[in-house]
């Protein structure tokens, strides 16, 4: 462990103020990395070396100072943390009177080096967390090498199965933010906050992993093949932000991965269910409609697309032919194909829905209410339509 130089001088700054002594601190070296005598800064002090080399307290005299070159009269004390030294604390002064203050300003050294450090390792664990994170829902075989070093860092077992979720927390980070201001501190004790207090509403555990990446929490959670489980898990999660009361915080959950080329496909879900039209704040890709919607929203999107074309052209002709047939089929889709609760939500008769099907399936061949296939044609063409 290396104390560096800017936290020394902020510990001496610290404990001017609460002995009113002159406080040095050493390195392993006996070199003044922290001091209230700039002039003594960078110089060796042979009392500190001494200090590290026998590991105990030297206290120097007025008539030892000779002995001791670029050392002052006072007490050294060792700064002890798991069992090693790792730089020397030195209080200036009559050392029957200094040697109290010494002892505390000790005390108070390693507990805030502790505390630092602490952080640091946390800071350092959860950089690690977010390179796993990316590179797993990232994909690609070039990163499996990484991926199983970086998590037998983290004691991250990958034959766990887990979903992935998306979280969009921009609006609570905005909030931290005006309360707090926007500084990168503030941006990250909030993003800390965000995972701490995930963890104490049982919403991720020792297995699981959770990072904020550009504004959204990116969860790799734990779990089994089972909706109701997720939708369990899914209401932990909501009471979780609703504690914050920054309003309905969206969530969208892929389907468990059981393997390493999984993830890709559960974080693309995830998101597919976050931007999703749904009223709810969690969305899974287990809801039967997110899972149909998926799986016609990759077809339109992919290879299988090809033979639609035709059919994607013509339909774009009679929208351009009739635009009223947009919001129509728009109406159709989302009352499951039942022609009756489409014309009510559109405030027409049925025989002008009526009349307008029989278009469509003049200009397109389409009969969406009569044929399931046809149905299911339909809105993979409007998918492919908002591509």
């Amino acid at each position: 462990m290396i104390i560096p130089d800017a936290l020394a001088q902020h510990i001496v700054d610290s404990a001017q103020e609460i002995v009113r002594c002159n406080v040095n601190i050493m390195d392993r070296e006996g070199i003044i990395i922290g001091t209230a005598q700039p002039e003594r800064y960078r110089t060796f002090h042979k009392g500190a070396r001494d200090v590290i080399e026998s590991g105990v307290g030297v206290e120097i005299q007025p008539q030892d100072v000779s002995r001791y070159p670029g050392a002052l009269q006072g007490v050294n004390l060792p700064i002890v943390l798991e069992g090693q030294v790792i730089g020397v604390i030195g209080v200036t002064g009559d050392p029957g009177a200094v040697r109290g203050p010494a002892r505390l300003i000790k005390m108070i050294t390693e507990l805030i080096l502790e505390r630092e450090f602490t952080h640091q390792e946390m800071q350092s664990r959860q950089r690690l967390a977010e390179q796993v994170v990316e590179m797993l829902v990232g994909g690609g075989e070039h990163y499996r090498r990484r991926i199983t070093r970086a998590a037998k860092t983290l004691d991250f077992d990958l034959d766990i199965p887990r979903l992935v979720a998306v979280v969009d927390v921009s609006a609570l980070l905005r909030g931290f933010s005006s309360e707090y201001g926007p500084s990168e501190l503030v941006l990250e004790r909030s993003a800390e906050a965000i995972l701490e207090g995930l963890a104490a509403c049982g919403g991720t555990g020792p297995q699981d992993l959770a990072v904020i990446l550009d504004r959204r929490l990116v969860v790799l959670k734990r779990m089994e093949e089972s909706p109701r489980e997720v939708r369990a898990w899914g209401e932990r999660l909501k009471g979780a932000f609703e504690a914050w009361d920054v309003g309905r915080v969206a969530c969208g959950a892929g389907a468990v991965a059981l393997s390493l080329d999984e993830y890709p496909l559960s974080y693309r879900q995830a998101k597919y269910c976050l931007h999703a039209k749904d009223g709810r704040a969690f969305r899974s890709i287990y809801d039967h409609a997110h899972s149909v919607g998926y799986l016609l929203d990759q077809t339109s999107a992919g290879p299988a697309a090809m033979p639609l074309r035709p059919l994607s052209t013509a339909l774009a002709d009679a929208v351009a032919r009739k635009p009223e047939l947009l919001p129509t089929l728009d109406a159709l889709a989302a009352n499951n194909f039942e022609s009756d609760q489409a014309a009510y939500s559109l405030s027409i008769h049925r025989n002008t829905l009526a009349y307008r099907l029989a278009r469509l399936r003049d200009l397109t061949g389409l009969e969406p209410a009569k044929r399931l296939d046809d149905a299911i044609l339909l809105k993979a063409l409007l998918g492919m339509m908002r591509g």
